[in-house]
């Protein structure tokens, strides 16, 4: 009775958007509650049950658990290890379904296999691991469980992204959020990496110091880039034969918001998704870094050029730019990389500032989140939350000490820069939802050349606020059925 009245308000969705979604079934049903760590630990016998994991995502971030063993990454062995220990405890068999979204629209694979599984009524899967993009899509469409009311599902523990259950909450449901169960949220983080080389040549101050006493700022960033350009091949024209202060990636002006503390939009206090993408403060930040981004003396928007790993590793590995506005999935890339090179969070606005902030890239983002349409929350919370005790206990030390701390980060420096950038993620939730969209628009703007927000934001904020409030429309009715 209760699915049938779930299923009918659902129903009720509105028709803007792409799917409507059926429900949750037994929305109030687990008596299993994980109260602690040991707790979830302790073995079950689930009777050789397939747990079925769907795993998609735009960036290629969408292999989880489909590993084997003898492997001599120590990331895949960590991955390896993680699944049999689960499988072994609970007597399972974790199936993956792991495809790209193939698209950024929202509508992608990854939201369309999910939605064509919960609204054929069985539990297809019973995880998943989705891209950003298709996630917020099915979250308002009614097609994810609100991962906080299973009460054998404790999103408090540790690994569990606080910042992502913050962020991503709505009107008290988080149906999607971040953790320890996939290093894909790592992999997501912007960085700026530094070329040592380049910067001892050019007697460049040393912005690990900055960083540590709060004086890397946005402005003193620009300041540092405008030290550094060489004309390599003297042909007098600035271009990828040449060196620079900045190598730019185009999606890392998304970043610069968030960094200055900003959002593109946040949840108020009455669960409601708000517009706060334009103040002093972000037309500021953008300014500061337009002047250094957009200068084609020092810095080169190396994608206007050509794009793909081949033409980056040329850039990078050839000494081209002192830093490179990148992502830490880049990282590992270059350990081999015969000039030494370090690894910095992005600067704040100001001195003033309490954090250094680090956006997930939206892009290349991938949340956990949980079908509508389940056979046994009780189990699918256990194993959940299993997967994220030992994704800490040991995917994250192989992914943070290993491949990153032991291997491609090259000094001691660099490992408190992790703890900062990995410290401080940022979860924009206008990003994900793609509210103007703003996040295109500005990329749109670094393509073009164009460092008048002012006007971007105008053009589009109408076109924000009717989708804002769509949005939240369908999140009141989404949440209704959950209570809240």
């Amino acid at each position: 009775m209760k699915k049938t009245i779930l299923i009918l308000l659902l129903a009720s969705l509105i028709c803007t958007f792409a799917a409507c979604g059926t429900t949750a079934e037994n929305a109030g049903e687990t008596t299993a509650a994980t109260e602690t760590e040991e707790a979830i630990i302790l073995n079950a016998d689930f009777g050789g049950y397939e747990f079925n994991v769907l795993t998609s995502g735009c960036g290629g971030n969408y292999n989880d658990f489909d590993f084997e063993e003898g492997s001599s990454k120590p990331l895949d062995s960590a991955q390896y290890a993680r699944k049999k220990k689960v499988e072994s405890d609970f007597n399972i068999n974790i199936i993956e379904t792991a495809i790209s979204s193939g698209n950024t629209s929202g509508s992608g694979e990854g939201y369309r296999q999910l939605s064509t599984a919960v609204s054929s009524g069985t539990c297809t899967y019973d995880l998943a691991l989705i891209g950003g993009y298709d996630v917020t899509t099915l979250a308002y469409n009614g097609l994810l469980y609100d991962m906080n009311a299973i009460p054998s599902l404790d999103l408090t523990n540790s690994w569990w992204d606080q910042n992502a259950n913050e962020s991503l909450g709505i009107n008290g449901s988080v149906f999607y959020t971040a953790g320890e169960i996939s290093p894909s949220r790592a992999d997501a983080a912007f960085c700026i990496l530094f070329n040592k080389r380049i910067a001892n040549d050019y007697d460049i101050e040393n912005p690990y110091d900055m960083v540590k006493n709060g004086t890397w700022t946005i402005e003193n960033f620009a300041s540092l880039c405008k030290q550094v350009t060489e004309d390599l091949n003297s042909d007098n024209i600035m271009n990828g034969e040449d060196r620079f202060g900045l190598l730019v990636l185009d999606d890392s002006i998304v970043g610069i918001i968030n960094a200055a503390g900003e959002r593109c939009c946040k949840t108020d206090e009455n669960g409601k998704i708000t517009l706060t993408i334009y103040n002093d403060t972000t037309v500021s930040a953008l300014d500061k870094f337009f002047n250094i981004a957009l200068n084609t003396q020092y810095a080169l928007s190396y994608q206007r050029i050509q794009s793909g790993r081949e033409y980056e590793d040329y850039l990078w590995n050839g000494d081209h730019g002192l830093f490179w506005t990148s992502y830490m999935k880049m990282v590992p890339r270059y350990r081999d990389m015969e000039s030494d090179f370090g690894i910095l969070p992005y600067p704040k606005f100001s001195e003033t500032q309490d954090n250094y902030y680090s956006t997930i890239f939206p892009y290349i983002s991938q949340f956990i989140c949980i079908p509508a349409i389940q056979n046994d929350t009780s189990r699918t919370a256990v194993i959940t939350e299993a997967l994220g005790y030992y994704g800490e206990q040991i995917v994250k030390p192989a992914y943070y000490d290993v491949s990153l701390k032991g291997q491609a980060a090259r000094d001691a420096e660099s490992l408190e820069m992790l703890d900062i950038i990995f410290g401080n993620l940022v979860y924009d939730v206008g990003y994900y939802h793609q509210i103007g969209p703003y996040n295109k628009q500005l990329i749109y703007m670094m393509r073009e050349g164009d460092s008048n927000f002012t006007t971007r934001y105008e053009t589009y904020r109408t076109a924000a606020e009717t989708q804002i409030n769509q949005i939240n429309n369908a999140y009141d009715t989404v949440t209704k059925i959950w209570g809240k």
